[in-house]
């Protein structure tokens, strides 16, 4: 039962965004990682527990198997994503069945049905917090092939994305393949008739807020600023105030959200509301106000660069997000991750991801779809320069890349932000003040794991 649990209240947070995001949300942050753009290079994590499957001979042919793949993005990059998976089997003569598992929520469900039954599970799948799915079952594997020196280029990956691939810290169970982070679009022509000068963004939070009082002089209230996911920007904003969140003690994960930094981000937060510059409990709605050109800024995630550039009926512009004391961005979507641990479908698999995180061929996920490229010499490719130069939304993304970070994958992961959620909702309505909802949150968290103990 305390493993239903746990999965149920993931999913009931991935239903809730799943909208919002298509596939990028965040994950959840390890006391050890140091945040922002003095985050020290990634070391492997501490080796991986007794009991993985051997490394298997990776240079041994595939050619005639078959492997079937579960992904959960759709539209541009799903079709990118199947081109590529479709061009990997017919060069290596390997058959791939390719299945589109709904978003994120909908993929979480299926595999964690799979699992719970112990049977139809995918070879390889593209999803939202994949290392829940394997190294919360003690999977491994990936860790070792790693290691191994099979293949993979460690060194050459930006440091926080290999964060992202890990499991309460314990080794590598995921390589990064569709990451985002959330960016700051903005409606030119609003801020223009605002008489809002841009050529000079606003840097911190408090210079922001003096941007969008000049919105709400010129367009009214509740037109400045929203975001599609609150609990990922809000947690941005804690590590950006130094606020850590969790702590990751010896494997015990201790929520601490709710200090004093905490309180000062989340009065922040009330103030947007009051002062009548964000819309209460509107966030669901956040993009169609944006996208009809009723909204001013809002905080979404970078791989609606692909959507939405030449489409929208305004001048679509965008800035880094604000900070506090120090710029700091948490990352989000997708992973790839192998569930088969048979040493020959393994090899196969591991051969596949491979392929598909190459500099290469990841790149042009990137830039077909607007989430990040993982290669950090990516961005010396001549076509990463060019769409840099002439994409003023894709300069922005990539410089936030300097002071990314991720969160490690703990099992309450799922009620930690559908607890933010809630906090942010009630805070939003007062219906308690920033230190009350807050420490009602983080006990709310802490009753969770204590209860999976």
């Amino acid at each position: 039962m305390k493993n239903v649990k746990k999965i149920l209240a993931l999913l009931l947070c991935l239903a809730m965004t799943a909208g919002a995001l298509s596939g990028c949300v965040s994950s959840y942050v390890n006391k050890e990682t140091t945040p922002a753009a003095t985050q020290a290079p990634t070391q492997p994590p501490a080796t991986a527990p007794a009991g993985e499957t051997l490394p298997p001979e990776t240079e041994a042919p595939i050619a005639g198997m078959t492997l079937n793949v579960w992904y959960a993005v759709s539209g541009t990059s799903g079709e990118l994503f199947t081109k590529m998976s479709e061009q990997f089997g017919s060069e290596y003569g390997v058959t791939m069945k390719l299945t589109y598992t709904g978003g994120s929520g909908d993929t979480a469900t299926k595999v964690a049905a799979a699992q719970l039954e112990n049977k139809n599970m995918p070879d390889v799948a593209l999803m939202y917090a994949g290392p829940l799915y394997t190294g919360g079952k003690d999977n491994y594997d990936i860790d070792n092939l790693i290691k191994n020196g099979s293949g993979f280029d460690i060194n050459d990956i930006f440091e926080g994305m290999m964060d992202y691939c890990v499991y309460m810290g314990e080794g590598y169970c995921a390589l990064p393949y569709g990451i985002s982070t959330q960016v700051l679009y903005y409606n030119k022509d609003m801020l223009k008739a605002a008489g809002a000068d841009m050529t000079n963004p606003p840097k911190t939070w408090s210079e922001f807020k003096a941007v969008l009082e000049k919105v709400k002089a010129s367009a009214g209230e509740n037109k400045a600023f929203d975001t599609t996911d609150q609990a990922w920007l809000f947690k941005s904003m804690l590590m950006q105030n130094g606020c850590e969140i969790i702590e990751n003690k010896e494997g015990n994960i201790v929520p601490i959200f709710n200090d004093e930094q905490a309180v000062e981000v989340a009065d922040y937060w009330y103030s947007l509301v009051t002062d009548g510059l964000m819309p209460a409990g509107e966030h669901n709605n956040a993009e169609n106000t944006f996208l009809s050109g009723n909204l001013a800024f809002l905080a979404a995630s970078s791989n609606r660069i692909s959507r939405w550039v030449g489409t929208t009926s305004f001048e679509l512009g965008a800035i880094e997000m604000p900070y506090f004391t120090q710029p700091s961005l948490a990352l989000g979507g997708n992973v790839l991750v192998i569930f088969n641990r048979d040493p020959e479908i393994l090899r196969a698999a591991w051969k596949y991801v491979c392929y598909l995180t190459s500099v290469e061929k990841n790149t042009e996920f990137a830039l077909g779809t607007g989430y990040l490229p993982i290669h950090k010499s990516a961005l010396e490719q001549e076509n990463v320069k060019k769409a840099i130069q002439e994409n003023e939304l894709y300069n922005v993304a990539f410089k936030q890349l300097s002071y990314t970070w991720a969160y490690t994958h703990f099992e309450q992961m799922g009620t930690m932000d559908t607890e933010i959620k809630s906090m942010l909702n009630k805070l939003e309505k007062g219906r308690g003040t920033s230190q009350e909802l807050l420490t009602k949150a983080v006990e709310a968290v802490q009753k969770e794991i204590n209860a999976d103990k």
